[in-house]
């Protein structure tokens, strides 16, 4: 039996249908070739919150449509979760939302938006290679947030909460 601490959620945004299944291909078609584990498409808006309901009320408030964000460029890193990652432009918007569960859930973390492609510690070659054979477009389209719950091992990660605007 495993006892653990409470749940860790994670906030993300959630790309609009058009966009979800371009992304969700190729990191299904890498989780495939690099034998690593596939995950939905996101962007970690905010980590960790522990509190699930304040972080459902925070969401609740929230009334926006679906919203453009750009493109900096692919990159890659020897950290898991930034493997290989489209970098993506803060604009006020990404801010102000990142801003609602900062307040709520203070941290020290920097808000560095990004989407990533693959999670797996691999050479910097083979990182590299990933990015030169990867397309991405100049912008998507943010369409949801949802709350995740990320505690356990990627596999395990399950969505408890998901709002979509229109």
């Amino acid at each position: 039996m495993r006892i653990t601490g409470h749940p860790k959620y994670s906030i993300w945004l959630l790309p609009s249908k058009n966009d979800h299944k371009l992304i969700y291909n190729k990191i299904e078609e890498l989780s495939k070739v690099c034998n690593s584990q596939s995950f939905q498409p996101h962007c970690t808006l905010f980590s960790p919150v522990f509190d699930l309901e304040l972080a459902k009320d925070i969401i609740q408030e929230i009334d926006i449509n679906p919203f453009q964000v750009k493109t900096i460029k692919l990159n890659q890193s020897s950290n898991i979760w930034k493997t290989v990652f489209i970098e993506l432009e803060k604009n006020e918007l990404l801010n102000q939302l990142h801003q609602l569960f900062q307040n709520a859930f203070p941290t020290k973390e920097a808000f560095k938006p990004h989407v990533s492609f693959i999670y797996k510690i691999m050479p910097k070659k083979e990182r590299m290679d990933i990015i030169a054979s990867l397309d991405i477009q100049k912008t998507y389209e943010i369409g949801g947030i949802a709350i995740v719950n990320t505690s356990g091992r990627i596999e395990e990660w399950k969505t408890v909460y998901e709002v979509f605007w229109n």
